[in-house]
């Protein structure tokens, strides 16, 4: 028994491990044009929250990650909505304000929704936690609900992230 636990325990590491490669791969666009790579993030809490225009939450989307962006701002940690729909969906005119104004929120877009389903994300929005090191910080989670705590359950997971280094 203790054998099959160390060979699971090995093969979750070595899914972890590839799963972390992978990500660090991943290439965005910004609102801007520029391409936005997860690799050139490392050394920094990123928090990625995949979403489309087609949710009815986004604005309440962009009002907690501005909360984020505002608590952490001047600390290693980076926040971004990410849009899964195609040039034809969404233009790139509206990647700028998909849900209205970002005031401070970063807005990439996730051209053929690679990273989306690279992290496994089923519904929208799907938030992922990277740690400094690019490697996803416990799981890919589904759904915003505007009545729970999300921006401070959202804190305490940067918080510890960063408290590691």
């Amino acid at each position: 028994m203790l054998r099959k636990s160390k060979l699971f325990m090995l093969a979750i590491a070595v899914i972890s491990m590839t799963m972390s490669a992978a990500a660090q791969e991943l290439t965005f666009t910004s609102s801007e044009g520029q391409a936005v790579s997860l690799a050139s993030l490392r050394g920094k809490v990123v928090v990625l929250l995949f979403g489309g225009v087609q949710d009815p939450q986004c604005r309440d989307e962009f009002k907690a990650l501005q909360s984020l962006v505002e608590r952490y701002q001047g600390k290693p940690v980076s926040i971004f909505w990410v849009s899964i729909n195609t040039t034809t969906e969404m233009s790139e005119e509206k990647l700028k304000a998909p849900c209205g104004p970002t005031l401070s929120v970063s807005v990439l877009r996730d051209q053929g929704q690679a990273a989306f389903r690279k992290f496994g994300g089923r519904q929208l929005p799907t938030i992922v936690v990277l740690n400094q090191q690019g490697q996803i910080h416990g799981q890919p989670r589904g759904g915003f609900n505007p009545n729970a705590d999300f921006v401070n359950d959202l804190a305490s997971i940067i918080d510890s992230l960063l408290n590691r280094k």
